[in-house]
């Protein structure tokens, strides 16, 4: 026989707060560089020509994976307690524990405008150069899908032991107990999916470059600082967003690139990116460095050739809610550079892969770099 009250428990009181929503959110998953790759048909570039430059670049990228500090999926364990209404006179209680998986998928297309303006070569025997890159985010889609079963709730508390009640009460009570909190748990993974579904555009991160440029013989050398900048898109409460954060990355750096024959050319970039305190939530990102290597091999019909990034965050977060979540992404990819002398203009293609990564948004990246000098 069924306690009248028993009716209440299929919607007991339950709170499944953000169980997906924040797993994207901006302090953590991403880093301040491009994953794309900074070296290419770049290395090959001439550097003799003062005056201003400008490049167009259109990037496509398509995310697959969300991944843990084991390079695995996402998922995030859940643990909570929930109370009934009064059965048989008094308030019962029950934990839980779980795991919450989530599968994220995201389409974005950047399209960023560099210009930038090379001295003539009397600095120490090289030249000056300064630039702008102002990104623009065409379309951001994000699909999350967050899944798990229903974990089973703990016996409620106090037991259903006295007064005296019919048989069977205890176990039906955790039975129908059982059942509302099913339904509400799986209500609150589809609706934390959908909070962390859609779309965005908008101006991203600017940055300012200044750096200092030098060639001898078959040696290039580029040393120099980028600043970038809050300028994007940004909306704290949002997991959806084109800027980074309301904080500023200053990454120094150099790029070395040399010709040990007439054919070949092999190039290496480090940088180092320190980021200061987000004002909006108070969580610092952990700095991170960066490498970049490149091998462009000269053909008649263009420059080809291979590239690596390796990006690691060295320092920990601090103030998000995910703990160190130190980033790590290593990607392999290739490129192909074409000079067009009727407009004097060089096009370059080029494809980076994710092939590892840690407690990162991971997957693939096609761009497309227009450049001339003017």
């Amino acid at each position: 026989m069924h306690h009248p009250n028993l009716r209440h428990t299929a919607s007991a009181a339950l709170v499944l707060c953000s169980l997906a929503g924040s797993a994207v959110a901006a302090d953590g998953f991403k880093v301040r560089y491009p994953l794309s790759g900074s070296l290419g048909g770049e290395i090959v570039a001439p550097i003799d020509n003062p005056g201003f430059f400008a490049s167009a670049v259109l990037t496509q990228i398509e995310l697959d994976k969300l991944t843990d500090g084991s390079g695995n999926a996402y998922g995030q364990a859940k643990t909570g307690s929930l109370a009934t209404p009064p059965i048989a006179g008094a308030a019962r209680t029950a934990s839980y524990s779980g795991l919450v998986k989530l599968d994220l998928k995201q389409k974005q297309t950047n399209a960023n405008l560099i210009v930038g303006y090379l001295s003539e070569p009397n600095f120490a025997g090289g030249r000056l150069a300064l630039s702008f890159n102002l990104p623009y985010t065409t379309r951001l889609d994000r699909h999350l899908t967050a899944s798990g079963a229903t974990p089973t709730l703990t016996p409620l508390s106090p037991a259903l032991s006295s007064p005296p009640l019919p048989a069977g009460t205890a176990a039906a009570a955790q039975a129908q107990t059982q059942a509302g909190f099913n339904l509400n748990y799986q209500a609150a993974l589809a609706a934390s999916s959908a909070a962390a579904t859609g779309t965005s555009d908008g101006v991203g991160d600017a940055e300012l470059t200044g750096a200092w440029v030098y060639r001898k013989d078959d040696l290039k050398v580029v040393a120099g600082v980028t600043l970038a900048m809050p300028t994007g898109r940004y909306d704290a409460n949002s997991s959806i967003n084109v800027g980074y954060g309301n904080f500023y990355t200053l990454r120094p750096g150099m790029a070395v690139a040399f010709n040990p024959a007439p054919w070949l050319t092999l190039g290496l970039r480090g940088s180092l990116a320190f980021n200061t305190r987000n004002k909006d939530n108070q969580v610092r990102s952990g700095d991170f460095s960066a490498l970049d290597l490149a091998a462009a091999i000269r053909t008649p019909y263009g420059v080809f050739g291979p590239h690596v990034l390796i990006v690691s965050q060295f320092k920990d977060d601090e103030g998000g809610i995910y703990g160190a979540n130190r980033f790590s992404g290593q990607g392999v990819g290739a490129f192909y550079t074409a000079l067009i002398p009727a407009i004097d203009t060089a096009i370059n293609l080029a494809y980076m892969n994710m092939a590892n990564s840690k407690n990162a948004l991971s997957g693939s990246f096609y761009q497309l770099r227009v450049s001339k000098a003017c």
